[in-house]
């Protein structure tokens, strides 16, 4: 117990501050106790050299954050609980909350994720914004190589990209909203993925307009949670 306690440590160390898991929010959201939402947060340390060589990635560029996820930890958490098949995120910058659904979907030997992301690249002009990504790279970045397997990277805007990909892949199990800041868009998306959820389906949202959220949780039956370190909310659709 003393060396899953270090070793864990050591991961939110190399993640940052923001990063050590809040496990009951991930119970309340999955749906289970805090004993199990432990366990899956403990798991994560099986990806310890991926998670150490995602982060050195990101500081080899002379940056050591670039708008990450704050709860990386608690997202893969999240997907080693419910065990989605098909995922899809908004927002991808350096890959933070990319790999670690990925790494969940890799535990779970289950999972497609399905990225939609506009890259922004950073310059001396233009470009400078906390998610902008280094000249010579593109979305998702920092995500180690061999943790891209199951990964559908679209870029372009939100707009135009994600209902043709919702249509696609018909019903959705685990949405990752994790884009910057704009009422407008963030009411678009939730009001694009209403469709598309079922019972048992997870929505996780960073950057989240409360009154937008409560209203697209409310209106599946279900009540937002919100983590207490940051601005993240989550819900889950009921299971009848």
């Amino acid at each position: 117990m003393v060396d899953t306690a270090r070793r864990l440590k050591g991961l939110v160390g190399a993640l940052g501050a923001r990063a050590n898991p809040e496990t009951p929010w991930i119970a309340r959201v999955a749906g289970c106790t805090v004993d199990e939402a432990q366990d899956a947060v403990d798991s994560v340390e099986d990806y310890e050299l991926e998670v150490r060589q995602l982060s050195e990635t990101i500081r080899l560029t002379g940056r050591s954050y670039y708008a990450q996820f704050p709860a990386p930890i608690e997202l893969y958490a999240l997907v080693r609980l419910t065990r989605p098949r098909i995922l899809v995120e908004s927002g991808v910058a350096s890959g933070v909350s990319s790999a670690f659904m990925l790494l969940g979907t890799r535990a779970n030997s289950l999972g497609t994720l399905h990225s939609i992301d506009l890259p922004v690249l950073r310059s001396r002009i233009r470009g400078n914004e906390s998610w902008a990504i280094p000249q010579g790279l593109s979305s998702g970045w920092a995500i180690p190589p061999d943790v891209r397997d199951g990964w559908d990277l679209r870029l372009g805007r939100s707009e135009d990209l994600l209902r043709p990909l919702l249509d696609e892949v018909g019903t959705l199990d685990f949405y990752c909203h994790d884009s910057p800041v704009d009422v407008e868009h963030f009411e678009f998306e939730m009001k694009a993925i209403r469709q598309h959820l079922k019972p048992g389906s997870v929505v996780v949202s960073d950057n989240t307009d409360r009154g937008v959220f409560d209203e697209t949780a409310e209106s599946m039956g279900a009540r937002a949670s919100y983590r207490r370190k940051s601005s993240l909310g989550a819900f889950r659709v009921p299971i009848r």
